[in-house]
């Protein structure tokens, strides 16, 4: 039996700790940090929009292990943030099982970015 979303955003949660906006901010711009928005594109555009600079890279793509070439190496530290945060905890857990060693969740997600003063791009 599938796990639910719920179980999922539970077990992620468990094992990986969140960043503040704050803290992910001061890594933007930084060669060995990437971040990821795991929502679909029209969920992205119809709500908060997108971290500038984030790669869309849908869930059911990282669990699949389909990702783009900035994604090659796994030493980069992978920052995952959805509309409002459990989605990329699941997402930086999938990444984690993928092999990345260096893997966060911004608490609180874009919604979080947005409320903290930082921009998007819709």
């Amino acid at each position: 039996m599938e796990k639910s979303f719920n179980t999922l955003v539970t077990e992620a949660k468990a094992v990986i700790s969140p960043v503040t906006p704050q803290e992910a901010a001061a890594l933007e711009g930084r060669d060995d940090v990437v971040f990821v928005d795991p929502r679909p594109a029209d969920a992205i555009a119809s709500s908060t929009g997108i971290i500038p600079g984030a790669h869309s890279v849908t869930l059911a793509d990282i669990r699949a292990g389909k990702l783009p070439a900035a994604f090659a190496d796994k030493s980069v530290h992978v920052i995952t943030s959805c509309q409002a945060g459990p989605m990329g905890a699941v997402a930086a857990h999938e990444f984690a099982r993928l092999g990345f060693a260096r893997v966060n969740y911004i608490e609180g997600g874009t919604q979080g970015w947005l409320d903290a003063g930082f921009a998007t791009h819709r």
